[in-house]
């Protein structure tokens, strides 16, 4: 029975992976606006509005998708053959908030999200699947039908007031990662400022690997819309901006949390160009940042560890990495169960140190779980949180608190100096938000600190995966 289940499988994959684009898509893009709405137990997808964009940046080949990435899946299937013919795996601001104390209080909350397609033919059926307890796509949360020769698709151009500059061009969006930079909280005095803030973090991403050596599959666009006022709003601060994306510090509680809720704004001006990829770069100095699985990612571009964050919310936002480190405080409550193994391709709950989901990249030798004085780097990461925690409260300057995390990154420098199994790839315990029961791979990672601007091998192989997927 094992065989023929395989088999079935294989043969399903590769049907799948034969479907003629041509057939069933034009080149331009649909974009599904819908409402997702519930509480911590219970969800459901609403639908919204539906646009059209002038371009399709995907992949023609890989239609569907093989990556096993994301909370939920989108499938779309061609109603006169019944076949499935798109579907791709992403995450959603909505399922982070389920895990916050508003929602297990009991409390229920609606917010708009998108999802973007291969705009259809002829119509087509748009399935929303969560992950169910075992982290298998079982669980639909709403479908509905969609004719795109109906009325029913608003075609209006939407990406006006903006300017574009192309910074990378190395061939069709269709066989490229297109990823695009949207501005917020820059002025219309301060588009310069937001071109050199583009190229410098451009510069950035092709330093560090694996995209040094796939820089030759990217395309990357810039564009700019002025914002009324110059930076962004931070509720900690009592600082209110009327910014074009309506970002803004503090997301579910969070102050470090950068992120908008708008999606409406986002995707009208993103829909200026084809992209794969969006990154927004916010015209403020404080420490902030935030990215989510094929949606989008967020940082602050003037602060002392904006370079650091980039390329940590970039793995979030492009790769489907998860978060390594635990010691800092964070909004959710129990994200990840510990007798499930994650979806994230670099946390793992070790539920078999024999088979570890990277065990490839495990040297002979290495024990798992991997030792690595744990206990020592807890009790300092402890006194710095309390301290950072005593400067925010007290709206300290932003000076007074780098030098507190120039202080703490110190001791981070001596503390690794010398690790027998710094360069090594294990299974060490603390990962994912939590002390004890979830695993990274590496001991560091630009996942787990800001002590260096690199991926490990685990990490780097997920994202050149992904990468080859969309170049395809």
């Amino acid at each position: 029975m094992k065989i023929i289940i395989l088999l079935i499988s294989f043969f399903t994959i590769n049907l799948s992976a034969q479907v003629d684009y041509h057939k069933y898509f034009t080149d331009a893009c649909l974009r599904i606006h819908y409402y997702h709405y519930g509480n911590s137990n219970e969800e459901e997808a609403v639908p919204g509005e539906l646009y059209q964009d002038s371009l399709w940046a995907g992949s023609r080949v890989n239609l569907i998708d093989t990556l096993n990435l994301g909370a939920y899946l989108v499938k779309v299937t061609d109603l006169s053959s019944n076949l499935l013919i798109y579907s791709y795996g992403f995450s959603t601001l909505f399922n982070e908030w389920q895990t916050t104390d508003e929602a297990i209080s009991g409390n229920s909350k609606v917010i708009e999200e998108v999802v973007r397609v291969p705009f259809p033919k002829n119509q087509i059926l748009v399935e929303f699947l969560k992950r169910d307890e075992q982290n298998h796509f079982t669980r639909s949360i709403g479908n509905w039908v969609i004719d795109p020769n109906s009325g029913q698709v608003r075609k209006e151009n939407r990406a006006t007031g903006l300017r574009v500059f192309d910074i990378l061009s190395n061939g069709p969006s269709a066989q490229k990662v297109d990823l695009a930079f949207i501005a917020e909280g820059y002025n219309q005095f301060e588009m310069e400022n937001f071109k050199t803030d583009v190229n410098r973090f451009t510069d950035l991403l092709f330093q560090t690997e694996p995209f040094k050596t796939e820089m030759g599959n990217f395309n990357i666009r810039a564009v700019f819309k002025p914002s009324v006022d110059s930076g962004v709003d931070d509720p900690a601060r009592n600082q209110y901006k009327n910014t074009v994306l309506n970002a803004s510090f503090s997301t579910f509680g969070s102050q470090r949390y950068l992120m908008t809720f708008d999606q409406l704004a986002v995707t009208d001006i993103a829909s200026a160009v084809p992209y794969d990829a969006l990154y927004i770069l916010v015209n403020s100095n404080f420490y902030g940042g935030g990215g989510i699985y094929n949606l989008y990612a967020c940082i602050t571009v003037n602060n002392k560890w904006s370079d650091n964050i980039f390329i940590h919310e970039f793995g979030h936002s492009f790769g489907g990495l998860g978060d390594e480190y635990y010691t800092s405080d964070v909004a959710y409550n129990d994200f990840y169960p510990t007798d499930v193994e994650p979806w994230e391709p670099n946390l793992t709950v070790l539920l078999n140190p024999n088979r570890v989901k990277w065990e490839r990249f495990i040297l002979a030798g290495t024990p798992v779980p991997t030792p690595w004085n744990k206990v020592k780097y807890d009790q300092e990461n402890n006194n710095y949180a309390e301290r950072y925690r005593k400067l925010n409260t007290e709206n300290s300057s932003n000076k007074k608190m780098n030098n507190l995390s120039e202080s703490h990154q110190e001791w981070i420098d001596h503390f690794f100096d010398g690790h027998p199994y710094k360069n090594k790839i294990g299974a060490f315990e603390g990962a994912g938000y939590a002390s004890s029961g979830i695993y990274r791979p590496a001991l560091e990672c630009i996942m787990f600190s800001n002590r260096k601007i690199a991926f490990d091998p685990v990490c780097i192989d997920a994202i050149r995966n992904r990468i080859l997927f969309l170049s395809r």
